[in-house]
């Protein structure tokens, strides 16, 4: 399974859409996604910011402080999620971690 750049970006889209997320940082990759994280950059193809690792979306936001970093992170959960699913993309599940508060 692999993450496309149409619904990469369309996930970050969404992600960012979520009340309180107002950052997207760039998922730590495990070694198959490293990997292919270098042969983008070799390539000059834009980098995503978030992971797809086997079937586990790996995202990581900041939030404003607005709404509680829970409820941030469960937003960004459920539009990554929401967007996978219309796109086709199917997860085991979406790790969603808050780099910053505030």
């Amino acid at each position: 399974m692999s993450l496309d750049d149409a619904t990469a970006a369309a996930i970050e889209e969404a992600v960012l859409a979520a009340p309180g997320v107002t950052d997207l940082y760039r998922a730590k990759p495990t070694l198959g996604s490293a990997v292919e994280s270098a042969r983008r950059i070799a390539s000059r193809a834009p980098v995503t910011r978030v992971v797809l690792d086997d079937d586990v979306l790996r995202v990581v936001v900041g939030t404003d402080g607005s709404v509680p970093a829970r409820v941030a992170a469960r937003a960004a959960h459920d539009a990554a999620l929401r967007i996978a699913g219309e796109r086709g993309l199917v997860l085991g599940r979406v790790d969603v971690r808050i780099a910053r508060v505030g």
